[in-house]
């Protein structure tokens, strides 16, 4: 019941007082920026300038179209929720920026479109989630131009090992050890990976595996609230995220894998 009213509340009213916006929360705010600055970096270093196409799936209320449509990039977004792309598209018009909004599944939505558009395409904290998400990365990867830049985030199987750890669940994190796929305690499916996995992921996409990086080890290990640091610490908390070895992304809350799809590459 309480589903269906919240349904009602977005269809009617377009309110949802539960609703996690992304792009509003403080702490969502810094994971953003950690997330574009890697990003960007690597889209300087292979050429990509803003008006360059960017892709964002799975892209919430716009945490990260927002901020990129800022920096002068010519970003579209997915989601499956039309409540959260109002949202994003309120963020946008509240930033003075323009953005296009595709409401539907990124594989859907996807495989049904041209290839080869974006000379970035981004993809935050939606795959681990799904079964399909080999399909799903295989769709990415075929939006992407030859030269573009393909950044995935995953969940490391560090992540949900020291997760079981915490929790005292023993059967859990030895249940993480023997599979890569299904239900994590009370969560019913997720899946991760070593980074060794997924080399061999992205190297059957036929993309050149450029890096891994942590994003959200200092914070999660330490059970930090970043939304209760003042700026100077979260601009130091930045610094020290963004000067761990690439190593430490198997033991974050999220590894962000970089790969570029190979010029002369077909889609």
């Amino acid at each position: 019941m309480q589903k269906l009213a919240r349904k009602i509340l977005r269809a009617v009213a377009d309110y949802d007082p539960d609703y996690y916006d992304m792009y509003a929360d403080p702490n969502e705010a810094a994971f953003a920026t950690l997330y574009l600055t890697r990003i960007t970096r690597h889209a300087e270093a292979a050429g990509i300038r803003p008006p360059a196409r960017v892709l964002e799936a799975g892209c919430q209320a716009g945490r990260l179209v927002v901020p990129l449509a800022k920096l002068g990039f010519d970003v579209t977004g997915i989601d499956t929720s039309g409540f959260a792309l109002r949202r994003a598209a309120a963020h946008a018009t509240a930033a003075g920026v323009d953005a296009a909004w595709l409401k539907g599944d990124l594989v859907d939505v996807l495989a049904g479109a041209a290839p080869e558009q974006y000379d970035l395409v981004i993809c935050a904290e939606v795959v681990y989630l799904s079964p399909q998400y080999r399909e799903m990365l295989r769709v990415l990867a075929r939006a992407a131009r030859p030269g573009g830049l393909l950044c995935v985030s995953h969940r490391p199987l560090w992540y949900y090992l020291i997760e079981a750890l915490r929790a005292q669940d023993r059967e859990a994190a030895a249940d993480v050890l023997r599979r890569r796929e299904g239900p994590f305690r009370e969560t019913r499916y997720v899946n991760w990976q070593t980074e060794e996995e997924l080399r061999s992921l992205y190297a059957s996409l036929g993309v050149a595996w450029l890096g891994c990086y942590p994003i959200d080890r200092l914070a999660w290990l330490t059970q930090t609230d970043l939304s209760q640091l003042s700026a100077a610490e979260r601009a130091a908390w930045l610094e020290q995220e963004l000067t761990l070895a690439a190593e430490a992304a198997t033991c974050a809350r999220y590894a962000l894998v970089v790969a570029q799809k190979p010029h002369g590459a077909g889609g």
